[in-house]
């Protein structure tokens, strides 16, 4: 028992001891702090009873998340075929571990959940939301129709789901629904850990993919030529080429998924995909309910400008070549500062012009769901709440090194609650409305973090550090 439990001990520490670009101090002291202020709701409304359980299924689930993004994705690694063969009963371990992990979170959050919810219920969406995740995340085939289908059936089954919950939570049947849930994560472990060969290559591929498609949209686009307009693309890049448009040459160096055309086309699928989930959810509850709450749906669409802003903080590992080729085009100023003011601004116009279109979307994908006046008005209200996510590429690129994509997340939503609180203060003084007045907060917010971006990136060396021409 002994050798086995320095067995878990040791792949443990050694499967999350890898890279990970969420392990930042952000995550770890936040989900600390996540932790008290949720026993601090629940000692209020449930007690000290209360508490302990909330205590214990938010602990639970931080495990399962470390589990999922931190655990699982170095133990694929450390399951390769000759690994395998060097150790024989590492896979074993690895085995277990992911069935004893995983069956410790889900158990404590089903056993917190009997003081609020149907405990089978639970049960249920944290099988499959957890083992679809595993799926996903080693890159079987299966895993991402799984998480559709939770989503599709959390949707399209509601009426359903009380019946099979409450049906799941009798004794008899939560304990029958446990044993199964263990032999499917068994299953399910499995196929994460293959025998070795091809299967586990295949799945190491198809990691490697979702990868580079997470940081390089364009390179995986650029296989499938009816996914994007080449000929948009290619006519853009040699009329910019033709007049020597310094501002729009820069851009073309962060490569062709971060120019308007890629998000446009987004930007159209999106709002296609948001519209009929609204007539759709209209024809599940009503049309007056979708009618107040749709421009949220709209808001969905804000996500688009926002991705691409992130992964505008990943440049450095993509594209450096040409980041660097294109400091000697005749156009682009030859001094740093120069130069990082040339870039900033036409970051920050690509961010504006994104924004823009976004916030133009969900406004027509709202006006055409037929919502009301003073609900567009709201939708406008928190597209400008969204501003101040546009100072985002505005950083230090002379940086080798890739920044948090967390931070951003932060302090967009650091400006948010700031820009609410504030207009919460204002209309208990004045008897204004909140929204309009974060509204403004929020653009303020924005240009002051617009202006210190401009002057982080106008004050540091050059922008693309090419070796021997610095």
């Amino acid at each position: 028992m002994n050798t086995r439990m320095q067995d878990y001990r040791l792949l443990w520490r050694a499967a999350v001891s890898h890279g990970n670009p969420f392990n930042t101090p952000i995550v770890r002291f936040g989900g600390l702090v996540f932790l008290l202020a949720g026993m601090a709701m629940q000692w209020k409304r449930h007690g000290v009873a209360g508490a302990l359980a909330g205590a214990c299924g938010l602990f639970c689930a931080m495990l399962l998340m470390v589990w999922a993004y931190r655990f699982l994705p170095g133990a694929v690694k450390l399951a390769a075929p000759a690994n395998a063969k060097l150790v024989p009963r590492m896979r074993g371990r690895l085995v277990e571990l992911f069935c004893l992990v995983w069956f410790a979170g889900t158990a404590g959050i089903v056993l917190a959940s009997f003081t609020e919810a149907m405990p089978g219920l639970v049960l249920l969406w944290c099988v499959a939301i957890t083992l679809g995740s595993a799926l996903a995340g080693a890159g079987h085939p299966a895993g991402l129709p799984v998480l559709l289908g939770v989503v599709f059936l959390s949707v399209s089954a509601e009426k359903f789901l009380p019946a099979l919950g409450s049906m799941l939570s009798h004794p008899a049947s939560l304990v029958l629904a446990v044993l199964l849930s263990a032999g499917l994560a068994v299953f399910v472990a499995g196929l994460v850990f293959p025998e070795g060969g091809e299967g586990h290559w295949r799945m190491v591929a198809r990691r490697a993919r979702m990868a580079d498609l997470a940081v390089n949209p364009g390179a995986e686009r650029d296989r499938f030529p009816g996914l994007r307009s080449r000929r948009w693309y290619a006519a853009t890049l040699r009329r910019d080429s033709a007049r020597r448009d310094s501002r729009r040459l820069v851009k073309h160096a962060l490569g062709s998924s971060h120019h308007v055309d890629e998000l446009a086309m987004g930007l159209v699928m999106l709002s296609v995909v948001v519209f009929v989930i609204g007539t759709f959810i209209g024809w599940q509850v009503g049309e007056e309910v979708i009618g107040g709450i749709g421009w949220l749906i709209a808001c969905s669409l804000l996500a688009v400008p926002f991705a691409t802003n992130l992964r505008l903080t990943q440049l450095l590992t993509a594209y450096t070549g040409e980041q660097s080729l294109v400091r000697l085009a005749p156009a682009m100023p030859s001094s740093a500062p120069a130069f990082n003011r040339h870039l900033a601004l036409a970051l920050l116009r690509g961010s504006v012009k994104d924004w823009a279109l976004a916030a133009c979307a969900a406004l027509a994908v709202a006006a055409l769901g037929g919502t009301e006046r003073d609900k567009l008005v709201n939708l406008a209200c928190v597209c400008c709440q969204m501003l101040p996510m546009v100072a985002a590429p505005l950083r230090n690129y002379a940086v080798r090194k890739a920044a948090s994509p967390m931070l951003p997340i932060v302090l967009l939503l650091a400006a948010i609650g700031a820009s609410v609180i504030v207009g919460v203060a204002v209309g208990a003084v004045f008897g204004t409305p909140v929204l309009p007045v974060a509204a403004v907060v929020s653009v303020g917010i924005a240009l002051a973090a617009v202006l210190r971006g401009l002057r982080v990136m106008e004050g540091a060396p050059f922008a693309f550090p090419a070796a021997r021409m610095d």
